[in-house]
């Protein structure tokens, strides 16, 4: 709690008041107090170091980079910050990243399609390898033999050091002006609806700006920091670093960093190819994509998973298998955990809003933001100092980016939720129709990454609509804005179109 004394300095009329405070010593709350600094901005930044006890994301040498996610928002992020690298590179000194490519291979699944579609959409070269040219071109790999393609980037692919970033854009940040308080906040106070906001430290200081951004990781939506709670799921991430040789290091010398996508979730994981690690050691890293990731609901249980510091142990066991069966010539001398919290939103973009006037949120990560930071902050310091509060890009329009509330997943008058609406209906009863749309909003809220899997999506409404009407309905998803239509899939049936996105649901209503 913030005492008395504090809150009466704090609010005095002496307390100097800054144009802008950025909480988050992270990858973009850096980004963005650069941005707002080299325009002419005051703005300080607040956040503990990793000297200070931080735990976050950015406090690791080693994550992939690439243009081709499979949201096109997220590959336009990227696509602008990795434009930007070389120019971080040469203001700032530090030396972040390295382009090694990237290499895709597995099954022919969504995933892979989706990363071709992107591609072309974006006019990035892939080289399509069979199985076999995968083992020409990297001899020291060994394919799973249900390998049936790959896809190869060789340029604006490859990995990064989050830590050695978020170090760049600091140091940039300072030269131009910004200020830098290593500590964590406590709160965020504002004594009237149009004055300026009060930050309390833990350490008892107080910094007063008109003003404030919060870009605390997965911490901004589990401490008292915004105002007003938005809707994101939080799950423990977990990696394995695999310590190796230096004559196997140079083996892999030519290592690209690795998406492979298995037969089923629990198969598929990304590898990073052999860092040097500030200690000397030299370090594989390997992940999962989406699955071994439990869920955290509280600021105590997000401190616990970051301090456990031991990997769940059937994720151990699956990730010492792949790495056995696709490097066969490599000895892994040891291991060492690497633990960290994704934070998942239902819409699947990032989170750059204004909450109220003046007070914004730029968090969500998804498990993407690391190579696309700088564009983040980027847009998160226009929005912070522009009059029309967003940029002129219109490539990234401030719709992706809207932060989802609890309440906005109501529904309103016009059958509409933030996540989905109704499209059409018809010979159904009202009540059902906010059924469906409210049990297709929940759905997306809970599971974020549901909406990838149609199929999935189909079998769970049906499941929790059989549950409230006593009956199974037909339910039928597709993302083809051709498909919709429920007379054309049930004609005289009672049918409901809901609309999330470019996913259609089709809802035939049981008699």
């Amino acid at each position: 709690s913030v005492s008395p004394l504090l809150v009466l300095l704090c609010f005095g009329a002496m307390a100097r008041v800054h144009k802008h405070c950025v909480i988050g010593h992270g990858l973009t709350g850096t980004a963005t107090c650069k941005y707002l600094a080299k325009a002419g901005e005051d703005v300080v930044l607040v956040g503990p170091s990793e000297g200070h006890g931080a735990h976050g994301a950015c406090y690791d040498e080693g994550r992939i980079y690439r243009i081709l996610d499979p949201l096109e928002s997220w590959a336009r992020l990227a696509e602008r910050s990795i434009e930007n690298y070389s120019s971080i590179v040469d203001e700032s000194g530090v030396d972040f990243y390295q382009e090694s490519g990237l290499l895709i291979f597995g099954v022919e699944d969504d995933f892979v399609r989706q990363t071709r579609e992107i591609a072309s959409r974006m006019g990035t070269h892939l080289e399509e390898l069979s199985p076999e040219q995968l083992v020409a071109h990297f001899p020291w790999l060994s394919p799973p033999a249900v390998t049936r393609v790959g896809l190869l980037q060789l340029q604006k692919a490859g990995h990064l050091s989050p830590r050695k970033l978020t170090a760049a854009q600091l140091s940039l940040a300072t030269q131009h002006g910004a200020a830098y308080v290593d500590d964590s906040v406590a709160s965020v106070m504002r004594e009237t609806d149009d004055g300026p906001f009060s930050v309390f430290l833990s350490g008892g200081g107080c910094i007063r700006a008109e003003n404030v951004l919060v870009a605390a990781g997965v911490y901004t939506s589990v401490l008292p920091l915004l105002p007003e709670q938005v809707v994101v799921n939080l799950t423990g991430a977990q990696a394995l670093l695999a310590e190796i040789s230096a004559e196997d290091a140079s083996i892999l010398s030519v290592m690209p960093s690795m998406i492979y996508e298995g037969q089923s979730d629990e198969e598929c994981f990304y590898l990073l190819p052999p860092i040097q690690y500030p200690d000397g050691s030299w370090l594989l890293k390997i992940g999962p994509s989406t699955t071994f990731a439990p869920p955290l609901k509280t600021v105590g249980d997000v401190d616990t998973w970051f301090r456990q510091g031991h990997l769940d142990p059937a994720f151990e066991k699956v990730a010492w298998k792949a790495l056995h069966d696709m490097f066969p010539q490599i000895t892994i001398r040891s291991w060492r955990a690497l633990l960290c919290v994704t934070d998942s939103t239902p819409t699947q973009n990032a989170y750059i809003d204004l909450l109220s006037p003046g007070w914004g949120i730029c968090s969500g990560g998804n498990g993407l933001a690391a190579k696309s930071s700088d564009e983040i902050g980027h847009l998160a310091a226009q929005m912070m100092a522009l009059p029309s509060h967003w940029g002129p890009d219109p490539q990234l329009p401030h719709e992706w980016f809207r932060a989802v509330t609890p309440g906005s997943l109501l529904p309103t008058p016009q059958l509409e939720t933030a996540l989905a609406k109704v499209e059409s209906c018809g010979e159904v009863l009202s009540s059902r129709v906010v059924d469906a749309l409210k049990a297709l909003t929940d759905l997306l809220a809970a599971t974020p990454k549901l909406r990838a899997h149609a199929d999935g999506v189909a079998q769970e409404l049906r499941a929790v609509l059989a549950t409230r009407w006593g009956a199974a309905p037909s339910v039928f998803c597709c993302t083809s804005a051709k498909s919709r239509g429920g007379t054309a899939w049930a004609p005289a049936h009672p049918f409901i179109v809901l609309v999330s996105g470019s996913l259609s649901v089709i809802v035939i209503v049981p008699a």
